[in-house]
């Protein structure tokens, strides 16, 4: 499935601009990108109904999944905060929902998007 900056440019969230397309599979499939310009993601973490969206026939990783994902992997902090912004701004997720998911990412994700939360509630 679409992950990581790919799912959050199909959100529509953020301005980045992925150099590859990302795309997540379960850890216990072994994958090989068949083309250039492809990043294949493992996840160890399931990935339920609660992750999973369909724009226009693909899956794709949900908002605050992708967030969380392009979190660990080190997108840069401003496009965090303004994909949490709009994210929370459109009603695609909510505070909860990206707090938890963070929390179990650990340390550095969850602090990552607490910053991101409290500069989108800044004036």
């Amino acid at each position: 499935m679409v992950s990581h900056e790919s799912a959050l440019d199909l959100h529509g969230l953020s301005d980045v601009i992925p150099e590859v397309v990302h795309l997540t599979v379960p850890r216990s499939k072994r994958y090989r990108p068949t083309s250039v310009g492809v990043a294949i993601h493992t996840s160890t973490r399931s990935l339920g109904a609660e992750d999973l969206t369909v724009m226009d026939g693909i899956r794709v990783t949900t908002a605050a999944r992708s967030i969380i994902d392009s979190a660990e992997a080190g997108t840069a902090p401003e496009q965090l905060i303004a994909a949490v912004n709009q994210a929370l701004e459109r009603g695609m997720t909510t505070e909860q929902k990206l707090l938890g998911a963070a929390r179990s990412s650990g340390g550095r994700v969850a602090r990552l998007i607490q910053q991101a939360i409290e500069q989108a509630r800044a004036p």
